[in-house]
């Protein structure tokens, strides 16, 4: 090779390596401020600045993906989610955000088996994080075994009191479980001993702030971020101050592009002039709907449980529930939302009946022969939404008791009564007994307070359901012969077999 060619050859070397260099470092400040909008939950935030990268190692390919199954996650679309998190797995087994983060999403699916095996990977991992027992306990929880999780969260702050990653996992249960109260005196508890705890003030602001103490809930994200900076945890900080960028304002949240801080946006606009259109590809779907339900902006949103029935026509529910709606909507297990419209409300049962606009495949249908009447003393569990309006839960839960009394509130023939815990949001949704069987619709709970006053003590695990053979005929159900109802299946069983059939319910008026 001639003395000029090979320094050409040289030179070009030279540059294409300082290029590399330089792409490599503009892919690092890209991840890092994609990461930040992801823990900030500003996921539109995050695509627009996952879409200028273009992968220059498989550290960055794990890092895209890992971060787009989190937004995929956030959005309430698991099924998405779990394929980044486990191909991301794949690549790098020593990843304990993907080991986590497919724990996550089967969890949300109702996948608890292979929730538990990425639960295991993340814990050897990292055995100082709670975060995988905490998925350990949502599972018992959703599956009708709440000591068990509770016995799971409390081991663990026993084994390490001083810890706050644990007493903020410990308080997520607490609030997961609808006890609000005890979730915010963990917290409180813990900043009192431990004043410089930066995490606890954040997770105490998102409580605040999630429960309707807007301005309480700014006061401590502001003072989590103050304390990040005092203590270097730049990262940390300014995840807080960007959370606060769009809730510590009265202005609406800015578009993608001007969510994008300078710097980042000199960065992508280098990035793309020197490699072309940036090879990561997001789908068209992939931006988060504005609200949960298709309703006017500002309305109070109400609402229940209910299930699909008819051969995925109709959803059944408590007339109470939707009763001087103006407009209905209906989210599945699986994700999607479709509007309905109220086709029938009873005059003598706590009933009513939607028919969606789209119809759902048969398949997530009760079938019409799986409804059977009550016996005494069988194992039932409610499936539904508690407390929905608080939690934000995207997927139901189920609680175990059994049939305790073929008759309701004064031998009332239309309702029996049950031990299994009912909360609000359960209403309208199905109780099944172990074979899969509907054999009640929720309706409610005694009024404790009401009997303390009349009778002067509390009864416990007094609840109330709608026998199924009060549906009316527009739900076109069969009741099966209690003869022959079949085994009992195991709780895991039950909740996977029903996830996609039962609903939550909203409307506003």
């Amino acid at each position: 090779m001639k003395y000029w060619a090979i320094r050409v050859f040289c030179v070009l070397c030279a540059c294409t390596a300082l290029a590399g260099a330089v792409s490599a470092q503009d892919n690092a400040a890209l991840l890092r401020q994609a990461s930040v909008f992801v823990e900030a939950e500003r996921y539109k935030d995050a695509v627009a600045v996952l879409k200028t990268l273009e992968p220059q190692s498989p550290d960055d390919e794990v890092s895209i993906g890992v971060l787009t199954g989190k937004i995929y996650l956030g959005i309430d679309r698991p099924a998405k989610a779990v394929g980044y998190f486990e191909d991301a797995q794949s690549q790098a087994s020593e990843s304990f955000e993907a080991a986590l983060g497919a724990a996550r999403a089967h969890l949300q699916l109702g996948q608890f088996k292979q929730a538990r095996g990425f639960v295991q990977t993340a814990q050897a991992l990292n055995p100082d994080s709670s975060e995988p027992d905490f998925v350990l306990a949502a599972i018992a929880l959703r599956t009708g075994n709440p000591s068990q999780g509770s016995s799971q969260m409390q081991g663990l702050l026993k084994q390490r009191p001083g810890s706050e990653g644990v007493a903020i996992a410990y308080s997520k249960y607490l609030a997961l479980t609808g006890d609000s109260v005890e979730a915010k005196r963990v917290l409180e508890r813990f900043s009192e001993r431990n004043p410089g705890a930066a995490a606890v003030r954040e997770q105490q602001g998102d409580l605040e702030f999630k429960s309707g103490n807007q301005t309480l809930g700014l006061q401590l994200k502001r003072k989590a971020a103050a304390l990040y900076e005092k203590q270097g945890d730049v990262f940390r900080r300014d995840v807080t101050q960007a959370w606060l960028e769009v809730n510590d304002r009265p202005a609406p949240q800015a578009t993608p592009a001007e969510a994008i801080p300078p710097e980042a946006k000199a960065v992508a606009q280098q990035s793309r002039a020197s490699k072309g259109p940036a090879s990561v590809v997001v789908d068209k779907d992939f931006a988060p709907p504005v609200k949960r339900f298709p309703f006017p902006a500002g309305v109070m949103i109400t609402g229940g449980s209910g299930f699909i029935v008819d051969g995925g026509r109709k959803i059944v529910t408590n007339r109470h529930v939707v009763e001087g709606g103006k407009e209905f909507a209906v989210r599945t297990g699986l994700g999607e939302i479709i509007k309905a419209r109220l086709l029938f409300l009873s005059t003598t049962d706590d009933i009513a009946v939607l028919e969606l606009e789209q119809p759902l495949p048969a398949s997530r249908a009760i079938p019409a022969n799986a409804y059977a009447k009550p016996g005494v003393g069988r194992n039932v569990v409610v499936m539904g939404y508690p407390l929905w309006s608080v939690l934000g839960e995207g997927s139901p839960s189920l609680t175990n008791g059994m049939v305790s009394k073929r008759t309701g509130l004064q031998d009332d023939k239309g309702t029996f009564q049950l031990t299994a815990k009912v909360n609000k949001g359960n209403s309208g949704g199905p109780v099944f007994d172990l074979s899969g069987h509907v054999v009640g619709i929720t309706v409610g709970k005694l009024d404790t307070k009401k009997f303390q006053d009349d009778q002067g003590f509390i009864p416990e695990d007094v609840n109330f359901a709608i026998h199924v053979d009060r549906l009316p005929p527009i739900a076109n159900i069969q009741l099966a012969n209690n003869a022959a109802l079949g085994p009992e299946l195991g709780t895991e069983e039950l909740y996977q077999a029903m996830l996609g059939k039962v609903v939550m319910v909203a409307t506003y008026k």
